[in-house]
């Protein structure tokens, strides 16, 4: 032990004569060879949507691409690929600047200079961990996505890499630094209830819609006839309820397993610079979030999610993200009395309370034209093709009932540097933003909404490529002046209208009464 501390301090020892013997990843060194098979998953991956339209629109399962010979002539040809993209790929840390040389027939160099590295995100897929490797992703200030990336390299030459542009900091937290602030988990229990939740069943619906609605490629409509006639009793009303049924149980299922996979082990820290997340399961992701970068905080009470008192907890960032800098979850589930100290704690800087005003009486009606009536255009299609005539007033009762709510739950208003906005879709979103983050403020009003002295406020704010925004309809048309006098200069004048609470606005009280003109 003494000889091994021994020469580990001969080793810390700088040699003055030949500074590139201190920094080993000077020269220029490849990624670890399990590159190549990154590659290949990851195209893969990417491919899979074409390759199922392929197979469902195209030939089938008679096309050339799915026999063994053509699965195995792919998959060497991505080989392939992957060994020369991976032997001509290099990279090195050299005055300051990260170098990355890539590329064939097309020789390509980038040069990412410390100055503009706003990050260093590590992170581990299944290959990845297998090996030991992680994957660094290089963040830079305006970029919405990654400006450099090398997809299999050790953890101990990423941390090389952070230590050599100074932003080791940034992506791994000092202990004492770190033990001021609070960590966020979020618990089995809760992940579950989140995932038998997520928001994300009227995409996962989608895609089994889709999947179903193309089957027919694949299945001649004489086999389909001959299994509803001997398993399903032939085509009946009760047989349509089981087919939506059956899709409806496989999109939650989807739903239900994707975020597990998405979310498994969340968790959130934070320093005096940034956000840092770790999440997933089978690819562990490590997501940093500088606090600059923030325009926004949004908390979306899913339809599911209300009745118990939980919602979803986002970031709009400019430039950061898992999805493409533009959203990012930083709670899967918050419970409504967490909110306001999850605040405190991790985003001090939307820990405000702000009033603000609801849509006017005569704005009802207008909620429900623009709810019901897409609605039973629909239900009267379908109840027509089906001969579900019940089905119509139904969904009128339903539509009435989201376009009441959609009415109760709107409202908008700001005090000092930050506004916020609250509307439902199918789920209630609360966004609070800062007025020096908000890149333009718009007021609508059609020939209808003239007619009854009514506007709608639109907020966009930076985030993507083309910014999130965020619409208020219905509003009285005298907080117009208002909305475009705060965002253009100081507020100096008490916000007229009537009060809807504070953020974080939980309590469901009523609008004021208002006669209908």
């Amino acid at each position: 032990m003494q000889h091994t501390m021994e020469e580990k301090t001969q080793e810390s020892i700088p040699d003055q004569h030949h500074p590139e013997k201190n920094n080993p990843i000077s020269e220029p060194r490849r990624q670890h060879p399990v590159a190549t098979l990154t590659f290949v998953l990851r195209t893969l991956r990417e491919m899979i949507i074409p390759i199922i339209l392929v197979f469902f629109l195209g030939q089938g399962g008679n096309s050339p691409l799915f026999t063994w010979w053509g699965i195995s002539l792919m998959i060497l040809a991505l080989l392939t690929v992957g060994f020369i993209g991976w032997l001509r790929f290099t990279w090195r840390v050299e005055n300051d600047e990260l170098r990355i040389e890539q590329g064939l027939l097309v020789r390509k160099k980038r040069y990412v200079p410390r100055d503009r590295i706003q990050a260093i995100d590590i992170s581990s897929g299944p290959v990845q961990r297998l090996f030991g490797l992680v994957r660094l992703n290089v963040l830079t200030a305006g970029g919405s996505a990654p400006e450099a990336a090398i997809s299999a390299i050790t953890r101990q030459d990423a941390r090389a890499i952070q230590h050599a542009l100074k932003v080791e900091a940034r992506s791994s937290e000092a202990p004492e630094e770190a033990a001021s602030y609070p960590v966020y988990r979020i618990s089995r229990s809760r992940l579950l209830l989140a995932a038998s939740t997520a928001g994300s069943f009227g995409i996962a619906l989608s895609i089994v819609g889709t999947v179903m609605a193309q089957i027919n490629q694949v299945v001649t409509e004489e086999q389909m006839i001959d299994f509803i006639e001997s398993w399903a009793g032939g085509i009946s009303s009760d047989f349509w309820i089981s087919f939506v049924i059956v899709a409806v149980v496989a999109a939650w299922l989807l739903s239900l397993f994707g975020t597990l996979l998405r979310f498994s082990g969340f968790t959130l820290t934070r320093n005096d610079r940034e956000l840092q997340i770790r999440r997933g399961l089978f690819e562990k992701k490590q997501i940093t979030i500088p606090f600059h970068r923030i325009q926004a905080v949004r908390v979306v009470d899913g339809i599911l999610r209300q009745p118990f008192g939980y919602a979803m907890v986002y970031v709009e960032n400019a430039g950061f993200g898992d999805e493409g800098g533009k959203t990012t979850v930083v709670f899967p589930l918050m419970h409504r009395g967490e909110l306001k100290r999850f605040l405190q704690e991790m985003l001090p800087d939307y820990d405000v309370e702000l009033p603000g005003v609801r849509p006017p009486g005569r704005a009802f009606l207008r909620y429900q034209i623009k709810t019901v009536v897409p609605a039973l255009i629909a239900a009267s299609a379908v109840a027509w093709y089906f001969a579900f005539y019940w089905l119509i007033p139904a969904i009128f009762v339903v539509a009435g009932l989201i376009g009441y709510i959609r009415y109760l739950d709107a409202a908008a208003g700001f005090e000092g540097e930050h506004g916020f906005m609250r509307f439902r879709r199918l789920a209630r979103t609360t966004v609070v933003f800062h007025r020096r983050r908000v890149q333009s403020i718009s007021v609508l009003a059609n020939w209808f909404q003239r007619r009854k002295a009514l506007c709608s406020v639109m907020v966009t704010v930076a985030s993507g490529s083309g910014g999130a925004m965020f619409r208020v309809d219905h509003l009285d048309e005298s907080v117009r002046r208002e909305w475009l006098g705060w965002y253009g200069a100081a507020r100096s004048t008490e916000h007229p209208g009537n009060p809807v609470g504070t953020w974080p606005d939980w309590l469901e009280t009523k609008p004021a009464k208002e006669s209908v003109h």
